[in-house]
This record gives C-alpha cells, sequence and structure tokens, in this order.
C-alpha cells in the first residue's frame, strides 16, 4: 500500500485474519521523508536486476532507480544488499538484505569505512570523518555481523551508504539486540528477509549528513526455501520504529513494535508492494510473533 512522499494512499477491502498478534504502536505521528525525489519509472535494466536479487524481498518500495540524475533515490543492487540512496540526506532511504546460517560465522578483522564506488559521479560523497566528534555512532543499516562469513560483503557493509549517524543508546542497545534476535532466527535455518531505513531530521553533520529523528526496520523470517507470499504459518514478521535519542538503554526491542503499515505511513514507502493486495494486507496490518 502506498501513502504520503511516494504516492498517494490506495484503498484496500478489509481482510480476513487467520493468525495475528498485532503490534503495539508507539503513538507517533507520521513524518513524510524529507528531501526524497519523487518516484520515477523502473528503468529496465535496474528492474532487471532487482528481479533477480535475493536481497529484494520487499520489491521497491520508493520506486529508486539507476537513473544518475535520480540522486536522491538512486538504486544500487549489491551482491550484499539493495539500496535506495539519498545524496540530499548523505544517507540510504532504505536498504533491504537476506540473511540466511551460512552468512553468519566468528567475528572477522574489522575493514575500514569507505565511500560506495557504486554512486554516480556528482553524488554527495560521505566520509567516515564526517562523523567525527558528532556525538553520533557510524550506525549499520546491514549489520556487519549478518556478513562475517564473507570478508567481501562484510566490506561492503562499511560502505559509507550502508551507515547512518546513530545515538549508541540506539546503536548498541535496542538496534543491535534485534540485530542479534534477527541473527538467532537466521541459525535456526530460517530465510531472513530485512529491509532497514530511517526518516526525519533531528540536526545535519558538518551540514553534509541528516542525523534522523528515527530508524526503522521490518524483519521476515520464514522457514527455509520458502516465500513470503506463501504465508507459511511458522512465519516471523516484525516490525520496529526506534526513536534516535540518548536515555533508550534500558529498553527492549520489543518496546518499539509496530505494524509494517505504521511506517509506510510515516515514511511514504511502499513495502511488499510486489506481492497481491490481499498478501500485503496480512503482512502490513499484523505482527506474526509466531516461533519458526
Amino acid at each position: 500500500m502506498r501513502f504520503g512522499k511516494f504516492g498517494s494512499f490506495r484503498t484496500k477491502a478489509p481482510a480476513v485474519f487467520l493468525f495475528v498478534v498485532l503490534g503495539i504502536g508507539c503513538g507517533r505521528p507520521a513524518v513524510p521523508v524529507p528531501n526524497a525525489a519523487a518516484p520515477a519509472k523502473e528503468s529496465p535494466s535496474a528492474d532487471i536486476s532487482l528481479s533477480n536479487s535475493v536481497h529484494a524481498a520487499f520489491g521497491n518500495p520508493s520506486n529508486a532507480t539507476a537513473d544518475p540524475a535520480n540522486a536522491d533515490n538512486f538504486l544500487i543492487v549489491g551482491d550484499g544488499s539493495v539500496i535506495s540512496y539519498n545524496s540530499s540526506r548523505g544517507t540510504a532511504n532504505w536498504i533491504s538484505w537476506r540473511t540466511v546460517r551460512t552468512d553468519l560465522s566468528t567475528k572477522i578483522i574489522r575493514p575500514e569505512f569507505t565511500n560506495d564506488p557504486r554512486l554516480p559521479a556528482g553524488s554527495r560523497k560521505i566520509g567516515y570523518y564526517d562523523y567525527s566528534g558528532s556525538g553520533y555512532d557510524r550506525g549499520h543499516l546491514v549489520p556487519s555481523a549478518d556478513r562475517f562469513a564473507d570478508p567481501r560483503l562484510n566490506e561492503e557493509t562499511f560502505r559509507m551508504t550502508n551507515i547512518v549517524p546513530q545515538k549508541s543508546a540506539l546503536n548498541q542497545y535496542p538496534w543491535q539486540q534485534l540485530e542479534s534476535h534477527a541473527r538467532a532466527l537466521a541459525r535456526r535455518g530460517n530465510d531472513v528477509y530485512q529491509i532497514a531505513g530511517c526518516y526525519g531530521e533531528r540536526e545535519r553533520l558538518k551540514g553534509k549528513v541528516t542525523v534522523p529523528t528515527n530508524c526503522w526496520k521490518v524483519v521476515v523470517a520464514v522457514p527455509r526455501n520458502k516465500k513470503i507470499a506463501d504465508l507459511d504459518p511458522r512465519m516471523n514478521v516484525i516490525a520496529v520504529d526506534m526513536p534516535n535519542i540518548d536515555g533508550i538503554e534500558d529498553e527492549r526491542w520489543e518496546r518499539f513494535r509496530v505494524t509494517p503499515r505504521e511506517i509506510e505511513q510515516r515514511t511514504g514507502f511502499d513495502l511488499f508492494g510486489q506481492l497481491p493486495e490481499p498478501t500485503q494486507d496480512r503482512l502490513e496490518t499484523s505482527i506474526l510473533m509466531k516461533s519458526p
């Protein structure tokens, strides 16, 4: 379902729910993504590569394209993730990826933060030094630990297109707890599909990097080789919207549960847009806390 900046609202008929545990909303008002480019028609080459990516289970929520002129909604289809990058904000609009058991391993040598060579010429390049002395962590969207089994893919997680300014109270506590929970689901043999992003503007680092007010994530864990569209009763759906503030070190990630549709309303993105509308309704209005 579409909302806000990236498309007009589409009314859907109510669906019948067979297994539902409703999420607890946080009561924050809808906030459109600032400086987000208007949706452009998907370019054929980007569409082909996106459809072939295992990391594109959420579709293309903002209709990002690989057109260099679309700098605030620029599509990058990588080996380890799919990204919509926003040059004006200096961060991603969203990043989606899949994690499975074979992606996980013990710790490896930590690489350096680097610029992303996949950005087109003229894009605002953000360096690790732009965060220095800011009081914000260089927060990963795709966690480094989700790619410990492959040094090359792990290096991808240290490209600045995967980094957002996060308070340590968020990055090192509830955000990290949910990352660990998602990996635990993968270790149990699930295919874990995730999408994460941020919205709002608290301030700017050195006039270049937007500090978001909120960071959000949707996690869908399905039994190995099952598809999200199968609506397997063992599927887990988790959605969170976390404030980027101090003082939440003692909060569990469950405190910030919302429905995927609430995230759509707050960001203007269309999650699961490639799926039939009845299936979208099931996924977007419920949090299925089944144990796979």
